[in-house]
């Protein structure tokens, strides 16, 4: 985790939010200002009820925003407030992981640590978007920008169309997060289908520009 996504430092981002001093919210919460910096400096794990205290004192709104944020942080998952603007925020981003979709047959939310994300998220959050330019999936980043809001809306589009036209065509994929199988079926027809246009290209031509035709609109390595 880098310094920036920290408990420690979100701690003490929002404590300079509210122009408080590590002596003035050390009092608020009854702690030292040294033991409060160490918890800045991500030296010591502070536990549920001081992360209570701190969030407390820093939330003049009482909103909880910043106490689920804390326990996402610490790692104290089970302990976010369901229904809050901060869970709905992770729902929504797909940091949730609720089985089959199905919020009625969940029994217990969790965080994964490498979760899965919706796409949709990226596109329409408020965030800066930066890309690292390619020439292939595992290949070296030729640059690194700010992709403007512009590119990003039409980014949104022609993915949004292509995924509709890929489901006309592939209509088992509205059942793929309830049978995660429909995914592994539909990677597998696909190296069919490519296997059979090899298998056909052979019986009409063997010239190698055929082969090589062929290995390049059927490369998902390449990105250009």
């Amino acid at each position: 985790m880098s310094e920036e996504s920290s408990l420690g430092h979100r701690i003490k981002e929002a404590r300079k939010e509210y122009s408080l001093t590590l002596k003035e919210l050390g009092e608020k919460v009854g702690v030292t200002h040294a033991f409060l910096s160490r918890i800045e400096n991500n030296k010591v794990k502070p536990s549920d009820e001081l992360l209570q205290k701190i969030a407390h004192a820093l939330d003049y709104n009482d909103s909880q925003d910043y106490l689920n944020e804390f326990r996402l942080l610490a790692g104290t998952y089970n302990d976010i407030e369901k229904g809050s603007k901060f869970y709905n925020s992770l729902k929504s981003s797909g940091r949730l992981e609720i089985p089959r979709y199905n919020i009625k047959d969940t029994k217990e939310d969790k965080i994964v640590e490498r979760p899965f994300y919706k796409l949709n998220y990226l596109f329409e959050s408020d965030f800066k978007v930066f890309y690292d330019i390619k020439t292939t999936l595992l290949g070296e980043k030729v640059a690194t920008i700010e992709i403007p809001n512009d590119v990003i809306n039409q980014l949104y589009k022609d993915i949004n169309r292509r995924i509709i036209e890929c489901v006309k065509q592939n209509p088992e994929l509205l059942k793929s997060i309830e049978q995660p199988d429909v995914i592994d079926e539909y990677k597998d027809k696909r190296r069919k289908r490519t296997s059979e246009m090899y298998d056909y290209l052979n019986l009409i031509d063997t010239n190698e520009n055929a082969e090589e035709f062929m290995r390049e609109i059927f490369d998902d390595e390449n990105l250009i």
